[in-house]
């Protein structure tokens, strides 16, 4: 499936320095009508990177670890990951911040998650 643009709901809690957390993801995503007292709820287009559509038109995989990192497999070997030690064990690139929040966004628009079957482990494929 080709990578697009994707509509997101996010909230950020009211604390300082809090995340953003990813709420859904779709086409026709609203922001709740009443405000929140404890944050922000805010919708958001993200869209893939350069480097993202590079590796998706090589044929690369995007899965999340079984500890919920992403991760970018190509030729079966990791390309590139969230987790630094997946990058130190593996060789692999890190992923920019921007790459992981479309990648968690996309994964979870195609009902993928942390505990799917096929999930690779241990950086076997």
């Amino acid at each position: 499936m080709p990578l697009r643009p994707l509509t997101v709901l996010t909230y950020t809690p009211g604390k300082p320095g809090a995340a953003s957390r990813l709420v859904d993801v779709g086409d026709t995503l609203a922001v709740p009508a009443a405000p929140s007292p404890h944050g922000v709820y805010q919708t958001r287009q993200l869209t893939p990177s350069e480097r993202l559509l590079g590796w998706a038109r090589a044929g690369a995989r995007f899965e999340l670890s079984r500890t919920g990192a992403a991760r970018v497999w190509s030729e079966n070997r990791l390309q590139a990951s969230e987790c630094p030690r997946d990058c130190a064990s593996a060789g692999a690139a890190a992923l920019e911040q921007e790459d992981i929040s479309y990648l968690e966004a996309y994964l979870l628009s195609q009902g993928r998650c942390w505990s799917d079957a096929d999930t690779s482990q241990g950086g076997h494929p």
